[in-house]
């Protein structure tokens, strides 16, 4: 495991933005990395004590991280030349850096941008449209896959007698599950035990953290045009309700989904949360809005106001989005 001092770019916050993760589908429910590439928006101005509680609440959270996930301090093991890792997923590459899997991996996709670890290591290409000629180059013991859209690529290298170990999290249980698989294919069962018994329990602590008065209605967009948002059975609704919100879309055709403007208005959301690269001044002009709870009090937070890759990653990190989220929910009361 890592020292203090090597984990403190380890809890940051991420440059990479979005990436592609099975939480961003146009088609079957995925965003297309080349239509929104994340930046901080212009928007609503938050006040100096939101950003500072902002910033107070960061920093505990990874302060908690490096107690739970890190607590042990000793030089790590030199890794084994043999082990030679490709990673097809930006949440995979998350959990396989905390189970310290880093070393050996040779190839990555370019979603894959937290920790900075992984700079520099060879890009195969990105999430949905992966080059099989350039994984196959860099000969790897060991593929992790995710998702229903790598299935073709992981059974072609699978026929090529490359090892693959498919991951596709849809729900916090089968995140913490997930881990285990990893940290099993690494050779790191009971590092990632450890970690998946910590998340377990800090989540659970969040859970018994929510108060049925901070209880605010929630709207998440993830895309603009088509309106698309997320249901209670996704993973993102599931952490917002874990965080003691309530997800305005109970039931979608998808987990993540088209939806219409109406189905909004109707809902009247009492906050939003916008990953869709919008502006608070666009929202507000949009038909019907303005009445909106949310758009009228001027709850809209941005990716400024809430790391997308927190919430869209079924990782780690998903600790500091659940907080957030808290803390989030009482600013509103």
């Amino acid at each position: 495991m890592r020292c203090p001092e090597d984990v403190a770019e380890m809890t940051g916050f991420s440059s990479g933005g979005f990436g592609t993760s099975p939480r961003h589908v146009i088609k079957s429910g995925r965003v297309d990395k080349n239509a929104i590439s994340l930046s901080w928006l212009s928007g609503m101005k938050r006040s100096n004590l939101v950003r500072r509680s902002y910033l107070k609440t960061a920093t505990a959270v990874c302060l908690l991280l490096i107690l739970t996930l890190f607590v042990s301090c000793h030089k790590a093991d030199a890794p084994n030349p043999d082990n030679r890792y490709v990673i097809l997923s930006p949440e995979l590459a998350e959990i396989i850096a905390v189970l310290e899997g880093t070393d050996n991996v040779v190839g990555i996709t370019e979603e894959c941008t937290w920790p900075e670890a992984y700079a520099g290591k060879t890009v195969v290409g990105k999430f949905g449209s992966l080059d099989k000629e350039k994984i196959i180059a860099l000969k790897p013991s060991l593929v992790f896959a995710s998702s229903l859209e790598q299935q073709a690529i992981a059974s072609e290298l699978a026929k090529l007698g490359i090892k693959v170990v498919s991951v596709y999290p849809q729900t916090i249980q089968e995140m913490l599950s997930g881990i285990i698989t990893v940290g099993e294919a690494l050779g790191k069962r009971e590092r990632a035990v450890f970690v998946a018994d910590s998340l377990r329990a800090e989540l659970e602590h969040i859970r018994n953290n929510a108060t049925p008065e901070h209880r605010r209605k929630v709207y998440l967009e993830i895309y603009r045009e088509p309106l698309m948002s997320v249901s209670d059975k996704s993973f993102v609704g599931e952490l917002i309700e874990l965080a003691g919100g309530d997800n305005i879309f109970d039931e979608l055709e998808r987990d993540y989904c088209r939806i219409s403007s109406e189905d909004v208005i109707r809902a009247r959301p009492d906050l939003m949360i916008c990953y869709s690269q919008d502006s608070a001044e666009n929202i507000t002009k949009r038909m019907g809005w303005k009445d909106i709870p949310a758009v009228r009090n001027g709850r809209i937070y941005f990716e400024g106001d809430l790391n997308p890759d927190w919430l869209l990653r079924a990782g780690p990190r998903v600790i500091l989005g659940a907080r957030r989220l808290q803390e989030i929910f009482r600013e509103a009361s």
